[in-house]
């Protein structure tokens, strides 16, 4: 696709195995379908052990999606030295984790870029996942996480000065990196040192990312990283689409049933796979295989944890969808096999 005055070139990171796939095929499309048109999108993908033909048809598709919203979209692997991953630690059997850690090094001819993790459902798309005023002052761009504050999950509270402790924390599933500046802080090298020095943490590269880029964080709406909990459906009891939903903990949509707090978005992921890959139109989901516990812990917790207790009638609520999200999803990607068939 040419054009007398190119677009702007968003480049968007992920990584998978074999596992993953099936949710990062998901995630890149539906981020591919949310496109404004401002931007053509490379897409890289740190290959974990995905099979090559799958990937070429995803490639395929994704720029059949790219051309539905008139721009460029392209999905290529990304070349990792074995000897660099070789040096991170595994989690889970696995070192996929810790990928993002050595982009600043791998992407050294871009300046920078967004991550997508291969969980997220993206109705908002990504084009916003960066900051909006003087870019280069920060590090990071996310949303804020459950933790909220870097001294609740830092092995390295030692490392910090008091005030540190509490500034922002961010979810680094949904991010915007600046590897320039990354590169010129050395983050790579001195994120494996840090991790190599402590062999637990909570959730991983994202206790490094706001260990080493701490006070050159910018906060993103919530919106763009919405992630799964108990008691996070309220916007999507609300009827709420204008966000991206982010499959934090387990089971993934793809790999088990959902519980009562994920099961209105599981739906909505199974909406979208079915939708974006021609696929039947998954079946209604069974019922969450906790949902007795959850009401009785709906009742019991209103005498000593009344927030909680609200928590547990917000997920019993969202079983009913009342705010119609299902069918406002489904009308939506209606709207986009229309123009993928056009």
């Amino acid at each position: 696709m040419t054009s007398e005055h190119p677009r702007p070139v968003l480049t968007i990171v992920s990584n998978a195995d074999a596992k993953f796939f099936p949710g990062l095929a998901v995630a890149l499309a539906s981020a591919t379908a949310a496109a404004t048109g401002r931007y053509d999108y490379q897409i890289l993908v740190i290959d974990g052990g995905i099979d090559p033909d799958a990937l070429t048809n995803l490639d395929t598709h994704i720029a059949t999606i790219g051309h539905s919203r008139g721009i460029r979209a392209t999905v290529t692997p990304l070349a990792v030295d074995q000897g660099l991953l070789a040096a991170l630690p595994e989690r889970r059997g696995s070192r996929m984790f810790y990928a993002k850690l050595v982009l600043p090094v791998i992407l050294a001819h871009l300046e920078s870029i967004v991550y997508l993790d291969a969980d997220v459902l993206c109705f908002d798309g990504v084009e916003s996942v960066q900051p909006v005023t003087d870019s280069q002052s920060y590090l990071l761009a996310g949303a804020l996480d459950y933790f909220n504050t870097i001294e609740k999950d830092c092995p390295w509270l030692d490392q910090l000065l008091p005030h540190e402790r509490t500034l922002p924390y961010i979810n680094s599933g949904v991010m915007w990196m600046n590897l320039k500046g990354l590169r010129e802080i050395n983050f790579t090298e001195k994120s494996i040192a840090a991790r190599a020095a402590v062999p637990d943490a909570r959730h991983a590269d994202q206790a490094v990312f706001n260990f080493l880029c701490r006070g050159k964080s910018f906060i993103l709406p919530d919106s763009l990283n919405h992630r799964t909990a108990l008691g996070s459906n309220r916007p999507l009891i609300e009827g709420n689409l204008h966000l991206n939903i982010h499959y934090i903990g387990s089971p993934k949509p793809w790999l088990g049933d959902a519980k009562t707090s994920n099961w209105l978005a599981h739906r909505l992921w199974h909406q979208a796979d079915a939708a974006l890959f021609h696929k039947p139109t998954p079946v209604e989901s069974p019922p969450p295989h906790n949902l007795s516990k959850v009401r009785k812990r709906a009742v019991l917790y209103r005498f000593f944890n009344p927030p909680r207790a609200a928590h547990y009638r917000s997920d019993l609520k969202s079983l009913n969808d009342p705010g119609s999200i299902l069918t406002k999803a489904a009308n939506y990607w209606e709207s986009v096999t229309q123009n993928l068939n056009a």
